[in-house]
């Protein structure tokens, strides 16, 4: 039975054990709800109305959200708690994710029968921002900016990005939760799609070691009276004060909250020296290397790129993770050093401080934070927490290819 709402939302019924589950639909033992796996109940959740979408010839997608007694752990729930100081403080946010992702000539059968050293990628080479590999794709191009503008996630860029099959979607910039929203659709699109041609794609976050992550960089900027709070002319790159508290939040508090935009084992061997991500909380005007980069323009147009994040996030939490530091350094009146200037990803330019080395350091640091329990909720830190140690211990205990063979006859 469902309950129908005065917005046009309804309640329905929906079992709470998809909150316990991890990637592999394995229930966390010692989940948010302490209950043994076979003891979960349903919950109530929210069907949203608003959110519906066409996504084939016959289907329309609608997007929901956990309510009552779970909205405080519900990824959702936890971004609209973030966006709702914000507009305590008089701010409105828009935001707009661009993701990279790969894709392979190789079916979910052919991956799962052949070894990674075997698996065609839908491009060879490097090859970024090629125009000869981009009209050789037109078609598969083509589809992907249909498909988009149909399921009203319209994109603002599509090409090539480095590394074979590597492809860069840039999502058009809209209201923040809204954002989040649409890039939760568009990486479920982009992946049934991509089965419907034989295809597979991934977000991982690094799928090589030999090649380039894949990034998830949120694009930000915050409003007060129907005007950019980011921007003032009269200052050096038009840098308002409150934008150099918002990003020096994002800096003071990116090592506590790092989990929440590299939230797996695998975000971390991005976040390494030579491959166009961050390694440490630095910010910088234009520069790319940086963990937060500042994209000057006019008052329409001025805003900050905050490039911690893989392809590889919930972006719910991640856009929490970049809005709810900056609010917290508003709120605090953070003070902001000097821009980087040079490569920040360098193994020897850190002088701001390094990342966590790996998910477990991340994880402790999110678990012990203050401000994480003060922003977030005890009960999202205490459950989110959980499932990441779960996800560490997980891959802790498996023995590699690369293990046997640096191990397996020379010690």
């Amino acid at each position: 039975m469902a309950e129908d709402l005065s917005n046009g939302d309804k309640i329905v019924r929906f079992s709470e054990a998809v909150l316990a589950w991890d990637c592999s639909d394995r229930v966390i033992p010692a989940s948010f709800t302490k209950k043994p796996p076979s003891a979960f109940g349903d919950a109530d959740l929210r069907i949203l109305s608003r959110t519906g979408r066409p996504v084939s010839n016959r289907r329309d997608l609608y997007l929901a959200e956990f309510a009552g007694a779970h909205e405080n752990i519900c990824p959702r729930g936890v971004l609209r708690k973030v966006l709702r100081r914000a507009a305590d403080h008089g701010y409105s946010c828009t935001a707009a994710f661009e993701f990279e992702f790969m894709l392979f000539k190789e079916s979910a059968e052919t991956v799962d029968n052949k070894p990674f050293d075997q698996w065609a990628p839908l491009t060879l080479g490097p090859f970024g921002y090629s125009l000869t590999r981009t009209i050789a794709n037109e078609e598969l191009f083509d589809e992907i900016l249909a498909l988009c503008e149909k399921a009203r996630m319209p994109l603002s860029g599509l090409h090539l990005e480095t590394g074979p099959g590597v492809i860069e979607a840039s999502l058009h910039h809209c209201d923040a939760l809204d954002a989040a929203d649409r890039a939760v659709i568009f990486k479920s699109m982009i992946k049934s799609w991509a089965q419907t041609r034989g295809m597979t794609a991934t977000f991982m976050a690094k799928v090589s070691e030999n090649w380039p992550g894949q990034s998830g960089h949120i694009h930000i900027s915050m409003s007060s009276d129907g005007k950019n709070a980011f921007y003032d002319s009269e200052t050096r790159s038009n840098i308002s004060e409150t934008m150099g508290q918002f990003i020096g939040g994002q800096l003071k508090y990116m090592t506590d909250f790092c989990v929440l935009a590299a939230p797996n084992v695998n975000s971390y061997k991005r976040l390494v020296a030579g491959y166009w991500a961050p390694i440490g909380p630095s910010w910088g005007v234009d520069n790319r290397s940086c963990a937060v980069r500042v994209i000057p323009g006019g008052p329409d147009a001025h805003h900050l790129e905050y490039r911690l994040s893989g392809a590889d996030v919930n972006p719910y939490l991640a856009l929490a993770c970049a809005l709810g530091s900056g609010i917290l350094g508003i709120e605090e009146d953070a003070d902001l050093a000097a821009p980087f200037v040079g490569d920040a990803s360098e193994e020897n330019a850190p002088s701001f401080g390094r990342l966590p080395h790996h998910l477990l350091e991340a994880t402790s640091r999110f678990a012990r934070s203050r401000k994480a329990i003060d922003l977030f909720g005890d009960r999202f830190v205490e459950a989110f927490s959980c499932s990441r140690r779960w996800e560490w211990e997980a891959v802790q205990h498996r023995v590699t290819d690369f293990e046997r063979q640096r191990y397996f006859e020379i010690i």
